[in-house]
């Protein structure tokens, strides 16, 4: 009788040890296919952000050639006004795409925030993953704020330039807007190259979320 006990009672511990090793199984699962969809979210996130890359790229080429255009132009006895302004108004339409664009990164963003913000983490690296995707929203929004500076200083560079060449005779220009422009263009050079940064540290810390799955 005694012995049948022991039996009994080595089963059950068994039995006990089994569901025990069960359970952390499923944890680990768990947190791992979270994890899984917070690195399928952000690869949706990479999709976008390579569109908009795309359009931030294409517009910084056609600006940056009409600018040295336009300082050229100026410097001649008899500026090209109508060529001057053509490229200026097409400055403006190529700004507006890229406005276009922020407002689909944006959107973006916001579901990778509302995607990763439901998921729940219990096993040891719980607060790793947590804080990966914590920061790698935070690089996510600085990179569309910085891209987004750009392209308003790239807004006031054209607002200035026309100015300055408002009047057909150069005698009459306003040095100040010409300075005005130069200064925001450089510092739209400054907030893409904050924007670029931020997007870099971005793809590190995706490796690391990698790394939890």
């Amino acid at each position: 009788m005694n012995r049948g006990l022991q039996i009994f009672f080595l089963v059950l511990v068994f039995l006990v040890v089994l569901l025990s090793t069960a359970g952390c199984t499923s944890i680990r699962i768990a947190d791992t296919h979270n994890t899984t969809l917070a690195v399928e979210s952000y690869n949706t996130w990479v999709a976008g952000q390579k569109e908009y890359g795309g359009e931030v790229r294409g517009s910084v080429r056609i600006l940056g050639d009409h600018i040295a255009m336009y300082n050229s132009e100026i410097a001649k006895n008899q500026p090209d006004y109508a060529l001057l302004q053509q490229n200026l108004e097409e400055d403006r339409q190529v700004l507006d795409q890229w406005g276009t664009r922020i407002n689909a990164l944006d959107a973006a963003t916001a579901r990778f925030e509302m995607e990763t913000g439901g998921l729940t983490y219990d096993n040891a690296t719980a607060q790793n993953t947590l804080q990966s995707v914590s920061v790698m929203t935070q690089y996510m929004k600085v990179y569309a704020v910085e891209t987004g500076n750009a392209r308003q200083y790239l807004i006031e560079y054209v607002n200035n330039a026309e100015a300055y060449i408002a009047p057909d005779d150069p005698d009459y220009w306003n040095e100040k807007y010409r300075q005005d422009a130069m200064t925001a263009k450089d510092k739209a050079t400054m907030a893409l190259d904050k924007g670029d940064v931020s997007l870099g540290n971005l793809a590190l810390q995706a490796k690391e979320l990698e790394k939890f799955q």
